[in-house]
């Protein structure tokens, strides 16, 4: 009787308090989010610290900003920067690279290393626990790499292993013939982060051990620090693993290096793949030198054009047309020079149609966009700024980034602010300052004997070979095994 009396009055009131479910709720007010900025302090020997303390979780986070990406490669050798980088954790002080691993684990931390187009990076991630045992096995990874023979060959053997990869994976040969396309075949970023075959062929660790003793030095490295620990333990733990770490001699100076090549008029740059059922495309001009990270109106008006899941060329491509999974575009922001780049992968019969609304994408983007997708567009780019800071990992690469790039440590708190007030004009112009459909390069590796004609009809075409792009892998084949690559 209990139960049943219960049961009625449950109902009465859920009559009189009904959710009106025939429209979406109203969204609630937007809450501030505050940026925390993070201390920056050095220590004796010059080394660099940027440091967020935050107890949200017991962990730690380490990012080292090593200033020596492929940029500083000799020129007879591209992807030593990377080799170096990655070596690193492949052996350190008295330690080969079973008993490094089995030190990390054992503490259960994280260490990791790899080159970069204008930094090499390292990085740990542990408990703050053990933040005293996982920074001494980091800074003997950053102080005392080994770079043992034995495994150089290893890792060497994996590297070839990965070029193999990359000359029969379209998505790889579009990158290296983008990069190509964008920089020109004598610039450092033209080459793949690992370097070339030929190169690859060449290096020793005596190669590597000299670049290392050129560029790995406290007053040429930053670190990053966010997580779970107070200032004062954090320097002693620092002191007393980076301390006695000294600099001799003047520093290396940066390369003086050329931005991306101008473009006068559009061209196609192609990859043949015989057979393949699907055009792996890019889109790319440079963008202007004078462009920084967290711009508002640029970034507002990439997350319409292709910045996120609504955007309209994902849209069009995917949703309307059905010729593509997904579609996007990005603003690629170096130090060395911009580039804007649309990527998409279509099946090869609508390559040219695709390409057709690709074009047509880029020349609305320039015209006035509508106040509805102003408003969704900059309320996006502001809102999904949070989710940067969401890990302490995330966190330290995006402080990483405005160190790499020189930037006021208050310009992401600046475009949260700003990003809501972008307006149709702004969003126009920036647009207008960036993508130039009629001077870009259009990047194409699929088969050519079905889509070459297709291609031509959007400006002349040169193809380039997997051996262009990857100099020497026939060589490399040869003397490490595995045979040369498909299709060729």
């Amino acid at each position: 009787m209990n139960a049943l009396i219960v049961i009625a009055v449950a109902l009465s009131v859920s009559g009189a308090d009904a959710v009106d479910r025939s429209a979406p709720p109203k969204p609630a007010p937007v809450k501030p989010f505050t940026i925390a900025q993070p201390q920056d302090f050095k220590l004796k020997n010059g080394l660099r610290v940027v440091f967020l303390e935050r107890k949200r979780a017991p962990l730690i986070d380490v990012l080292a900003n090593i200033d020596a990406g492929i940029g500083a490669d000799p020129k007879e050798l591209p992807g030593l920067s990377s080799w170096t980088a990655g070596m690193l954790t492949e052996g350190a002080g008295d330690m080969d690279s079973i008993a490094f691993s089995d030190a990390e684990q054992a503490i259960g931390a994280q260490i990791f290393s790899g080159g970069g187009i204008e930094e090499s990076t390292a990085g740990l991630h542990v408990t703050s626990a053990k933040l005293a045992e996982g920074m001494k096995l980091f800074a003997t990874a950053l102080m005392k790499p080994r770079f043992d023979e034995k495994e150089w060959q290893r890792v060497r053997q994996q590297t070839f292993g990965y070029f193999m990869y990359q000359s029969q994976e379209p998505t790889e040969l579009v990158n290296l013939a983008g990069a190509l396309g964008n920089w020109g075949k004598e610039h450092r970023f033209a080459w793949n982060l690992l370097g070339t075959p030929r190169s690859l062929m060449k290096a020793t660790p005596a190669d590597m051990k000299s670049f290392y003793a050129a560029h790995y030095r406290p007053d040429t490295i930053s670190l990053v620090i966010v997580g779970d620990v107070d200032r004062k333990t954090l320097e002693k733990v620092l002191n007393d693993n980076f301390g006695a770490w000294t600099a001799t001699g003047p520093a290396p100076s940066p390369p003086k290096l050329a931005g991306p090549l101008p473009i006068e008029k559009r061209a196609v740059l192609a990859v043949n793949v015989p057979g393949a059922p699907q055009t792996v495309l890019r889109v790319q001009n440079p963008a202007p030198p004078d462009i920084k990270p967290y711009t508002p109106e640029v970034d507002v008006m990439n997350t319409l054009l292709g910045g996120s899941f609504t955007s309209r060329l994902n849209s069009n491509l995917r949703e309307e047309h059905g010729y593509s999974y997904g579609a996007g575009s990005n603003v690629l922001l170096r130090k060395n020079g911009n580039v804007f780049t649309v990527r998409t992968s279509v099946a090869t019969p609508v390559t040219a149609p695709a390409l057709k609304e690709i074009m047509n994408e880029l020349e609305r983007i320039r015209e006035p966009a509508t106040q509805d997708e102003v408003e969704r567009a900059r309320n996006l780019a502001a809102l999904s700024m949070p989710s940067a800071f969401d890990s302490g990992r995330s966190t330290a690469g995006v402080w990483a980034e405005i160190i790499s790039q020189s930037i006021d440590p208050k310009r992401v708190q600046k475009f949260m602010d700003d990003a809501p007030k972008v307006d149709i004009k702004a969003l126009q112009g920036a647009a207008q300052k960036i993508v130039t459909p009629d001077k870009c390069t259009v990047v194409a590796v699929g088969d050519l004997d079905t889509i070459g004609k297709d291609l031509a009809s959007f400006g002349p075409v040169t193809t380039v070979t997997v051996e262009d792009l990857l100099p020497g892998l026939k060589e490399a084949a040869a003397a490490l095994g595995g045979g040369g690559p498909q299709g060729e």
